[in-house]
């Protein structure tokens, strides 16, 4: 099984409007309601592959009711622990005749210390029957900026593959706990690289991949102990690891809604771990899950035909046939 836990879950309304501006009225074509939060994505997609998981969470108020509900809807295995205030609900604004989407959301859950053990305390119960553990999202106000940190060392201590997937506080003290996967964006990347003092190659071209990739190469260990893996949207994504550099473009799918892509990697990327295969097939199976999301209507909505009908489409490249970039 894998654990996941979302300290901040979210119930996405994705508003499909056209050529949106501000003024008085905007009147959607439609709407989907999702459960979210990037642990929760996970587990959505993860359990969409049939693989055993479970989704640990912190949830409150009215929204948290239907937080749950939508999960039950879903038959996504969960536990929510209750915390203050309410639930995130968050507007993802998405035009159609621009090809953008645009998330609107507000921090109305709050935790405390007590929270954290609590999470804690869920982690310890499954771990027995857990392979892995992924730690996603933001943190939401009261929890410890040390939260990430302990439960990736406590998942680790119990034998737990873990990988980390934050951004902002999570982000920056989470590394603490040294995760074997640490998932981030390009502008997660870039925000670390900043708070540590330095400066992130540019990577917006795959010409520039090589280079990227040779910075990455040189903070493994200090941020993750078997591998980063950066995705880089419609680009796909780059993973490095102890002595691979694995690329893998996005194939061109219809952009339906972005919202969950990245969480899409994550999962694919633990799944295929978990059933042995190497990181290259790992990340080819993350980027097909990835693809197979934009292209659906909501949050981490995907089918498992679609992710598999993609997946012969999803190829390793070789970055430029670098000779000090070794071809998977």
């Amino acid at each position: 099984m894998i654990l996941t836990v979302t300290g901040n879950p979210t119930i996405d309304r994705v508003l499909f409007v056209r050529d949106f501006a501000m003024q008085d009225v905007v009147r959607a074509e439609r709407e989907v309601v999702s459960p979210s939060g990037k642990g929760i994505d996970v587990s959505l997609i993860l359990h969409e592959l049939n693989a055993p998981t479970l989704a640990i969470s912190l949830n409150a108020g009215l929204s948290g009711e239907m937080l749950a509900a939508l999960l039950a809807q879903r038959g996504v295995p969960y536990h929510l622990i209750p915390a203050q205030g309410e639930t995130r609900i968050a507007a993802l604004i998405t035009d159609v005749a621009q090809g953008r989407q645009s998330t609107i959301l507000a921090p109305t859950l709050t935790a405390g210390p007590q929270h954290l053990d609590a999470l804690v305390e869920q982690v310890v119960a499954h771990a027995h029957a857990s392979w892995g553990l992924v730690c996603a999202g933001s943190l939401p106000p009261g929890l410890p900026v040390s939260s990430w940190a302990r439960l990736l060392q406590v998942g680790q201590a119990h034998g737990l593959v873990t990988l980390l997937d934050s951004s902002g506080a999570g982000l920056m003290h989470g590394i603490a706990g040294l995760p074997h996967i640490l998932k981030i964006n390009g502008r997660e990347l870039a925000e670390l690289a900043e708070a540590h003092g330095e400066r992130l190659p540019a990577w917006n071209a795959p010409h520039h991949l090589h280079d990227l990739a040779a910075w990455l190469h040189d903070h493994l260990g200090r941020w993750a102990k078997a591998a980063l893996i950066i995705t880089l949207g419609a680009q796909g994504a780059l993973a490095v690891t102890g002595d691979e550099t694995i690329y893998v473009p996005a194939p061109n799918v219809p952009l339906v809604s972005a919202a969950g892509a990245g969480d899409a990697v994550a999962a694919g990327v633990m799944l295929a771990r978990r059933q042995g295969q190497a990181w290259g097939e790992a990340l080819r199976l993350g980027v097909a899950a990835a693809a197979a999301v934009v292209m659906n209507e909501g949050t981490a909505v995907c089918t498992a035909q679609q992710v598999y009908d993609l997946l012969p489409r999803v190829q390793i490249a070789n970055l430029l046939q670098a000779k000090s970039i070794r071809r998977v």
